[in-house]
């Protein structure tokens, strides 16, 4: 491996500069058509609105000069610019449903309309995209923190990749899940804005994802991308014969976890349901 995949898969850096490179290295050997989508993915997903909260609080919005310098910063050389902005609106008290429907969309917006009549090139707009979506992988925590009313639950959102063919292998693994205990809401069959919009919806913790072929790579890339930006607090599960035909699948789809076997899902799933629980307890 070289030193540039060493540098890429190293899980000690900082949570954005890992997400950065996620975005850019699953780009690397992609078509600039596919880089586009992944960039359109961002753009569109951050700015709809949410499906379950009000308007944010105007009193807590920053001004339009704060939303264009945001904007500016997405595409600043300076890699952190855009996260030393929301950080200071962070530290400085805006809530985090402010903080991101009203401060980090409207600048996605902006930056969206900028790529639409020309004024930023589709370099640029790859470059902000990966910033966006390092800074709300950064910040899931927070979001999971502020919307847990209470001690989460044995509750997950299992779901084919779209296009997958294969329902037996998501549909037996829901059913064991079940019979450990776990409240398991099973979605096949959907198209890729219909499955990211029912997800939405639903605002689970957890989503177990299954795909079977390295083909899909690229799509379940794709899903990903619209999950995280759509529900920045979610922590994803990736299953299936896709899991065995890479072995950086994990960094390269940036899935919290890859499982092999029902055990390990069972095992990274209440692991992941024991961190939140302490999160719960610590809100409390």
């Amino acid at each position: 491996m070289s030193d540039e995949h060493e540098t890429f898969f190293d899980h000690a850096r900082p949570p954005i500069e890992r997400a950065r490179m996620v975005l850019a290295h699953r780009g690397a050997n992609l078509p600039q058509v596919a880089l586009k989508a992944l960039a359109r993915e961002v753009i569109l997903r951050v700015t709809q609105k949410p499906v379950d909260l009000t308007k944010p609080k105007a009193a807590l919005l920053p001004d339009a000069v704060a939303i264009v310098a945001l904007c500016d910063a997405l595409i600043d050389r300076d890699d952190r610019a855009a996260h030393d902005c929301v950080r200071a609106a962070r530290l400085g008290g805006m809530p985090v449903d402010d903080l991101y429907f009203g401060y980090i969309a409207e600048a996605v917006a902006m930056l969206g309309t900028r790529w639409d009549q020309d004024e930023v090139t589709v370099s640029d707009v790859i470059i902000g995209a990966g910033r966006v979506y390092g800074i709300l992988r950064e910040l899931r925590t927070v979001f999971l923190a502020e919307r847990m009313l209470h001690a989460p639950g044995a509750e997950a959102v299992f779901a084919q990749v779209p296009g997958e063919i294969h329902t037996i292998g998501v549909t037996m693994a829901a059913d064991a899940m079940r019979r450990r205990g776990w409240e398991i809401d099973l979605k096949l069959s959907f198209t890729h804005d219909a499955l990211v919009e029912e997800i939405a919806r639903l605002q689970p913790a957890i989503v177990g994802l299954s795909a079977s072929t390295s083909q899909q790579t690229f799509a379940l890339a794709r899903l990903i991308v619209a999950l995280r930006m759509r529900c920045p607090q979610i922590w994803i599960l990736v299953a299936g014969q896709i899991v065995s035909k890479d072995e950086h699948l994990r960094d390269l789809v940036d899935a919290d976890a890859v499982v092999r076997s029902l055990d390990e899902a069972a095992s990274a799933m209440e692991g992941h349901l024991a961190e939140m629980a302490q999160l719960s307890s610590k809100k409390g």
